[in-house]
């Protein structure tokens, strides 16, 4: 299996954006990405949303020409076109031979789990997000996707004495509800899926490394009850990666294409992250500093930092052993498609310590082996428990 974070294609000739990749995932039987948009000539927006992230449905052919056959439609983009979109870009996608989970046109088909038959084995997708516009969720009778909420709770880190104004200790408390489905839909999936993989969209994309205590204790109750691996997204940077009782957890693939042409005009329309007044200007710079988003020299696709640039794919092999869990370094060019590099390459050595920055920061104790596997024509650097 190979596994990656966000995917949105638009551009001129979206089919050719997976082409380095091409070999390596006709190697795997199973393709997962996060569909991080919509694609729909019918469009009303979402009036919770910040940026609509749309295009047009020709944009799809390159996301089913790179053989993605299982993908998550669970994220803060979903509804931006309206629930009529999200539906529209759904049954697009199952008409390219690509299972989805995680939105439909009720709660109980955004939870019914996507499932491929690969080998004579059944493997099940649930996909949840934690990251969205107030809105999106679904019901029983109004289309939406997936919620995993929780409630954040701020408290002062001194408890001894009154500083106004001074950042807070963040902390979060599930909601019980969607948490309670979580269990019961991986559950339901494990009677008869021979692999159980869960989807998350989560975390603070403001800030590199970083890990919110909401993911680590989702992570490791999907794990608990039932699922054999964790695959999440949303920070646009690439996470740490954790083997939680020998099942691997990527706590943030990235972005594998994302396309967003036009950003800072779109930004500036919406008057969204930091685009407004002097003193909303003057507040975004201090909560993203480096990492805003916004125009980047060379990168008129990828408006993001620099090490937005550093991505790759979960590989994932299963046998009746359990699990094996590597990762595919690859680099995004100016051209905004993924590129695999070897880890013993100056570009993928880059990749894979960032990835172990990312585990140390957070102190998840995971051992990346850089040896000569291959998956297709792409290295395959090996990820270990550490003790």
């Amino acid at each position: 299996m190979a596994a990656v974070g966000d995917v949105f294609l638009h551009r001129p000739e979206p089919t050719s954006a997976f082409e380095h990749v091409r070999e390596s995932f006709r190697a795997c039987d199973v393709k997962f990405g996060n569909l991080e948009g919509v694609y729909s000539r019918t469009r009303e927006r979402a009036p919770s949303a910040g940026v609509p992230v749309i295009a047009d449905p020709g944009n799809a052919d390159g996301v089913v020409a790179g053989g993605f056959n299982l993908m998550s439609l669970a994220n803060n983009h979903s509804l931006d076109g309206g629930t009529g979109a999200l539906i529209e870009t759904r049954d697009l996608l199952r008409r390219g031979g690509i299972a989805v989970a995680g939105a439909g046109e009720n709660i109980a088909a955004a939870r019914r789990p996507a499932v491929v038959e690969v080998n004579g084995k059944r493997v099940a997708l649930v996909a949840y997000a934690s990251v969205f516009p107030c809105g999106y969720e679904a019901r029983a009778g109004v289309p939406g996707l997936a919620p995993l909420r929780a409630h954040t709770h701020y408290s002062p880190w001194e408890q001894n004495e009154w500083n106004p104004g001074l950042l807070p200790r963040v902390r979060t408390i599930p909601d019980e509800q969607d948490l309670a489905a979580l269990r019961e839909d991986i559950g339901a999936a494990r009677q008869y899926a021979d692999i159980v993989l869960a989807s998350f969209h989560w975390g603070d994309f403001t800030r590199p490394f970083v890990l919110t205590d909401h993911e680590v204790a989702t992570a490791r109750l999907a794990i608990d009850a039932g699922a054999d691996a964790v695959l999440g997204h949303h920070h646009h940077l690439l996470r740490g990666v954790e083997i939680y009782r020998g099942k691997p957890v990527f706590y943030g693939l990235g972005h594998f294409a994302f396309d967003l042409p036009d950003m800072e005009e779109r930004l500036n329309q919406a008057a969204y992250l930091g685009r407004g007044d002097a003193r909303t200007r003057r507040e975004s710079a201090r909560r993203f500093g480096d990492h805003h988003i916004g125009p980047r020299a060379g990168y008129p696709l990828l408006p993001f930092h620099p090490d937005g640039r550093l991505t790759g794919f979960a590989v994932l092999d299963f046998d009746e052993t359990g699990v094996r869990a590597g990762f595919v370094p690859c680099v995004l060019g100016p051209d905004n498609s993924p590129r695999p590099v070897s880890a013993h390459s100056a570009e993928g050595a880059r990749v894979i310590d960032y990835v172990e920055q990312g585990c140390r920061e957070e102190g998840l104790a995971t051992r990346f082996e850089r040896d000569d596997e291959k998956v297709g024509d792409a290295f395959v650097t090996r990820i270990r428990a550490a003790n």
